[in-house]
């Protein structure tokens, strides 16, 4: 009988999986979380580099929208950081600056 549990679970991958991960394969879970920490990283760029050239903002926002996007993927910041940078993003493309006369 205790070859059939060895053997189920070595054979179907059961509860350890395959490789001996719990589920999932560890390098997933890594290249996911470093696509987050990388769209973050690019999210905070454009927020910069909208905060110093404003009259760019329609390209910051769309850059600051599509990275926060593909920041879901990654979880997002625990998907709140993900929906306050989609709603930044679109407040950045509908901005229109005020001239300095």
């Amino acid at each position: 009988m205790m070859w059939f549990v060895y053997g189920y679970s070595g054979m179907m991958g059961g509860f350890w999986g395959m490789m001996g991960g719990i589920g999932i394969p560890f390098g997933f879970m890594a290249g996911l979380s470093f696509i987050g920490l990388l769209s973050g990283l690019f999210v905070i760029v454009g927020a910069l580099m909208l905060s110093a050239r404003p009259t760019d903002h329609t390209i910051w926002g769309i850059i600051i929208l599509i990275f926060s996007i593909v920041s879901f993927l990654g979880m997002g910041g625990f998907f709140i950081g993900a929906i306050l940078g989609i709603v930044g993003g679109s407040l950045a493309l509908s901005w229109k600056p005020t001239s300095k006369v």
